[in-house]
């Protein structure tokens, strides 16, 4: 099933990420990390794709997605991009892209954590964010999304990596095997994994390298 909704607010977090602010229709329903899919109609042509909910389906009124933009592909991002306040989108049926299993490390590469997001905003107001990590792969200290709120939200446990930018605090270089045996000591734990697919395929390879068992490995597509 579709739902007609319109655009509330739109907001940038990072020079290619922005936050999309949506009127909740009235018969949708959703539970927390669910993903829905967006549509488009653009010159006669229906674009579409997935996206996760950001919001909280007990305390938001909206319905909040963060959004990357891909300039280079011309396609729904951008256009999303473009939206103004009450200009129109579809979504559908929301369903269950992440399965929150337990305490454990969260790894993530760009917009891969937007699944993690609502999660997180959870465990830490109901007081139960010791004793999970984050690991957040960037090429900047520019592209963390929602730098300042995850540091609140899991402070010292908050691993950023970056690719391409040698001058700042943070890690240099890619999460590899090196940097996740540094920074990991338990490894019958769950392991959350998002973004890219070859980020998603080397850093479950360097998991089980190090002994994680696969069915603590969860990738979120």
């Amino acid at each position: 099933m579709n739902y007609l909704s319109t655009v509330l607010n739109k907001s940038w977090l990072t020079h290619d990420v922005f936050q999309l602010s949506i009127r909740k229709p009235d018969s949708f329903k959703y539970s927390l990390g669910q993903a829905v899919e967006i549509s488009l109609h653009k010159d006669k042509e229906i674009l579409k794709a997935p996206f996760t909910i950001t919001s909280s389906d007990k305390k938001d009124s909206d319905l909040q997605f963060i959004i990357k933009v891909y300039a280079e592909h011309h396609g729904i991002t951008s256009h999303l991009a473009q939206l103004k306040i009450n200009d129109a989108v579809s979504i559908s049926d929301a369903w269950s892209s992440f399965n929150y299993r337990g305490p454990g490390v969260f790894i993530a590469a760009g917009s891969g954590i937007t699944p993690f997001i609502p999660t997180l905003r959870l465990l830490k107001e109901q007081n139960k964010i010791d004793g999970h990590k984050l690991i957040f792969a960037n090429k900047t200290v520019e592209d963390i999304i929602l730098y300042e709120e995850l540091s609140e939200l899991i402070g010292t446990e908050f691993y950023n990596v970056l690719s391409r930018d040698q001058l700042s605090e943070h890690s240099k270089g890619h999460v590899d095997s090196a940097f996740l045996n540094s920074v990991i000591c338990n490894t019958h734990q769950h392991f959350y994994l998002c973004g890219p697919e070859k980020f998603l395929t080397s850093v479950s390879n360097d998991l089980k390298a190090l002994n994680v068992k696969k069915n603590f490995i969860q990738i979120v597509n």
